[in-house]
């Protein structure tokens, strides 16, 4: 009960101290239990806790004798409950000083402990003496001050000085002596207590009432442990104004040495003396610390004190900081792998750095791309490429192209690197061979996919999307992530800021080339380099991010273990883009860089590395081969070089027969700048497709040569069917399309123009700049038809003036017989009505209701069935006469546009949209 009393107080008293205090050690617990009562009602009171007399009182009555504990402990517990944990970092720390924090130590005061063997005997310690034989009884016999037990019947016997198994020999024979049939056993009951003093740079030095089997350590532990200027190495214990004893807690702490942890006597001073030199070693080592070091201890002592150096330390290039003379800080280059550095002395205030070594590997081949297993493998003497791809089937993909393969070697020590070539199924099945390469320390190995392909593309896609959202803290449904192909949209958005780069080139704040491996990043400040928070606030965040992830991940293609696992996914072009950038880069005053290019009919066009020994045939066999449309009786080389005479740039163009490249009977070498570009086979392109639909035979795509005619598809098609309305035909060209394009948007960039300088007319009707722009839109998103106007029937009849050369992608659609006149425009009812061959123009417009008061009817014009434009003869003031319509055919009542100042091409505006309107109406009826 009492033991519970005394644990509830202490927690009120904890909680009475602030919140940064710590949670009482088993220390501090043993210590309040220990103080005398008045103490405990002190300290009670000192925190304003009102602890129960009669509890106080219980509990003084419930100890025979109390172990007291002087007012000075007080304040050892209090510092003990109010102390905080270091803030500091482990290196910054002095080493050892953590031994005495009461949050880790379970440092409690030796009441019951063992008593060993050397323990002298004292005033105020206690034998229990049994008696047993003829007579049986248990005596407390208390050592006086005489030095003497008084054992009962017998008298006074000396025992002070003496061990506690001399005295209970002594004892012993003197109970046997007098007491005959009786014997007697002595053991060590409760100890006396001593006073010690702990003094100089204690934590809280001052005189300590302890148990007499108190030690050094434990006095410390006692005050609270050294202070900030306190010596772990240098602690005396003075007895009679003499020293009896030194002791380093460095040997307790660094070799479990306990020797000079002496028991104290009474009296006895406990000295901790100022520190007097330290030392810190950071950096890659096992212990880094702030260490306390002693005359004549040297650099090697240090790094045993410190456990050591790490596996990935350099210790080649160690960095010393010493305070010099004048007392500025000097720095020393130091290889301790030098014996004789390593037996440097030391000094107060000095400052040892070890750096770590560097994480590219020495004896490393690196091996990238359409292999199975991509990686770091070791290199060895004489290591050739057979020995890292030993099989078609079990180390490649089977996409892998069997040509063309690269090593990339470095060649001096600045990193610059040459590139060599050589066949991939040559050096697998000719081990001899000179395909077979002997490898060289930090070669790569490229090895490509066929082509463009790759295999498991959807990790790259799944790594690209997963370092978006981590760099970002994009929520999951942002949907664009989810895109096919992620890394295909990144690679080319970090192609486009590349090109970007390249044309700033020379402005303020973008000195970036073409060629740099460098990329600002949407979300960093480029100013202060600072990162800035992103805020999640668009759909579309993070996409400014792609060419900043693809970019840093071709930094590290070649290096980093997680994106080299990748490199299987990557494409021909994608896997060079590293290489080629380095070769941009490696470039020095002037010179050009080790890079040709092809373009024309091969698989892959491009640029491509400039390999030891490059001829024609190995730029082709870099692009993946030709395609099936090459020509081989020519292709062109360029060649750029610079003239000495007048220091130009002269272009050469050399003719390459293909066929004899191939056959090595012509072998072009080639050099830094050169461009090769294949010819395609004049017409070789056999997929040129017309399509008719409708009224014909038989409807579908027709393949078509150079030069063929629309009557000869027509009847290859099988002519026309019997409803087929020839007057009313559809002809469409992709090349028509993509002019109307251009001219649709010529025309809109001139009325945004006229809109944003001109105002409407006040006697006209008015209209807001929001309505003419909401139609210039709706004319942006009116799809080109592309139509040309033929005339079937004078084709059908054999007429050559009238029939057309077809070409790739041309569409024709004959159109049932259609006895309608369309009426369309600013009529009262836009409206279809049944052919009359006796209505005119007039009559048709009477019939959909008259014209509305916007219509223009000086401009009615009439839309022919065969796309064809008419404009209705005029007699007399507005009168629109009798023309001949034909079936099909579509007047159109366009909007009087002259109520606006000069904006006469919103007439062009109409006229566009009601022919594409009448020409994709016809087209979406079959």
């Amino acid at each position: 009960m009492l033991k519970l009393f005394k644990t509830c107080v202490l927690v009120a008293l904890v909680a009475a101290l602030p919140v940064s205090a710590v949670t009482p050690s088993p220390a501090m617990m043993a210590q309040f239990q220990n103080l005398s009562p008045a103490e405990q009602q002190r300290l009670a009171k000192q925190y304003g806790i009102e602890l129960p007399t009669g509890q106080a009182s219980a509990a003084s009555s419930q100890q025979a004798q109390p172990e007291v504990l002087v007012p000075q402990q007080q304040s050892v517990i209090v510092e003990n409950l109010v102390s905080e944990s270091p803030t500091e970092t482990a290196e910054n720390q002095r080493f050892g000083m953590n031994m005495f924090n009461s949050q880790i130590s379970t440092f409690a005061p030796v009441d019951n402990a063992p008593v060993p063997e050397n323990y002298r005997l004292g005033p105020d310690d206690i034998l229990l003496l049994q008696l047993f034989g003829k007579q049986n009884s248990s005596t407390e016999l208390i050592v006086g001050r005489d030095g003497s037990v008084n054992l009962p019947e017998i008298g006074p016997v000396s025992v002070s000085g003496l061990s506690v198994i001399q005295a209970s020999e002594l004892i012993a024979n003197k109970v046997r002596e007098a007491m005959i049939g009786v014997d007697a056993a002595v053991t060590m009951g409760k100890l006396r207590t001593i006073n010690i003093f702990v003094a100089g740079e204690a934590k809280t030095p001052g005189m300590f009432a302890v148990s007499a089997l108190t030690t050094v350590t434990q006095s410390l532990y006692l005050a609270g442990g050294v202070s900030d200027i306190g010596s772990l190495r240098d602690i005396q214990v003075k007895r009679g104004g003499a020293t009896v004893g030194r002791f380093d807690l460095y040997d307790l702490l660094l070799r479990g040495d306990s020797s000079g942890d002496i028991q104290l006597q009474h009296g006895d001073v406990v000295f901790v003396a100022p520190i007097k030199a330290t030392v810190q070693v950071a950096g890659e080592i096992k212990r880094a610390a702030i260490y306390e070091v002693k005359s004549g201890e040297t650099i090697d002592t240090l790094l045993s004190m410190a456990g050591g150096t790490k596996a990935g330390a350099y210790p080649q290039s160690v960095v010393l900081e010493r305070y010099n003379s004048n007392n500025l800080r000097d720095l020393l280059n130091l290889d301790l792998t030098n014996p004789v550095n390593r037996q440097m002395a030391l000094r107060d205030g000095d400052l040892l750095r070890i750096a770590e070594t560097s994480p590219r590997i020495e004896n490393v081949v690196t091996v990238a791309g359409a292999v199975v297993r991509p990686g770091f493998y070791a290199w060895q003497q004489g290591i050739r490429v057979s020995d890292l791809i030993k099989s078609f089937w079990s180390d490649l993909h089977m996409t892998a192209d069997l040509d063309y393969a690269l090593v990339v070697r470095e060649v001096n020590n600045a990193g610059d690197v040459k590139v060599l070539q050589f066949s991939l199924a040559d050096a697998i099945n000719q081990p001899s061979g000179e395909a077979n390469l002997s490898l060289k320390p930090r070669d790569t190995v490229l090895v490509f996919h066929h082509a463009n392909e790759t295999v498991d593309r959807e990790k790259l896609n799944t790594y690209i999307r997963e370092q978006i959202k981590q760099r970002y803290n994009l929520p999951a449904n942002v949907k664009w992530t989810a895109e096919d192909d992620l890394s295909a949209k990144a690679f080319q958005s970090m192609l486009q800021y590349d090109a970007q780069m390249a044309n700033n080139q020379g402005q303020a704040g973008k000195s970036a080339t073409a060629g740099d491996l460098r990329i600002i990043d949407a979300q960093t400040n480029s100013t202060t380099g600072v990162a800035v928070q992103p805020v999640v606030s668009t759909p579309d965040l993070g996409r400014g991010a792609l060419p900043a992830i693809m970019q840093q991940m071709m930094l590290q293609l070649y290096r980093d273990k997680n994106i080299l696992a990748l490199s299987a996914s990557f494409n021909r072009t994608e896997l060079l883009y590293p290489l080629l950038q380095k070769l941009k880069n490696q470039v020095r005053r002037g010179a050009d860089p080790l890079i040709l290019s092809v373009n024309g009919e091969v698989k892959v066009p491009g640029e491509y590395p400039l390999t030891e020994g490059a001829t024609v045939a190995s730029l082709i066999a870099a692009a993946s081969g030709l395609t099936e449309s090459a020509f081989l009786n020519r292709a062109e080389l360029t060649r750029a070089s610079v003239a000495a005479d007048t220091n130009s740039i002269e272009v050469n163009n050399i003719a390459v027969d293909l066929n004899k490249v191939f056959s090595k009977e012509d072998v072009v070498a080639l050099q830094q700048r050169d461009r090769l570009n294949i010819f395609p086979i004049p017409d070789w392109n056999i997929n040129r497709t017309i399509e008719i639909r409708g009224e014909v035979k038989f409807p579908g795509r027709y393949t078509i040569q150079r030069g063929e005619t629309l009557s000869n598809v027509l009847n290859r098609a099988g002519g026309l069917n019997r409803n087929a309305f020839m007057a009313g035909a559809i002809y469409t060209r992709e090349d028509i399309k993509e002019r109307e394009r251009v001219q649709t948007k010529k025309l809109t960039a001139q009325l945004r123009a006229d809109i944003a300088t001109k105002s409407l007319s006040e006697s006209g009707i008015k209209s807001t700049p929001q309505d003419a722009l909401f139609m210039i839109k709706q004319l942006e998103e009116q799809p080109p038809v592309g139509r040309l106007v033929i005339d079937l029937p004078a084709i059908l009849a054999g007429q050559p003036d009238y029939d057309v050369q077809v070409q790739d992608g041309d569409l024709l659609y004959v159109p049932r017989v259609d006895n309608t006149i369309s009426v369309v425009g600013e009529v009262q009812h836009a409206s279809s009505h049944r052919y009359q061959q006796n209505l005119s123009v007039d009559d048709y417009l009477k019939l959909a209701g008259g014209t509305r008061k916007r219509a223009d009817e000086e401009r009615v014009y009439v839309i022919k069935a065969d796309g064809s434009v008419m404009m209705p003869e005029q007699n007399g003031w507005f009168a629109i006469e009798r023309m001949n319509l034909e079936p099909g055919d579509t007047v159109v009542v366009p909007v009087d546009t002259e109520y606006k100042d000069n904006l006469t091409l919103w007439a062009q505006v109409t006229q566009i949209f009601y022919q594409s309107a009448v020409a994709i109406a016809a087209l979406n009826t079959f």
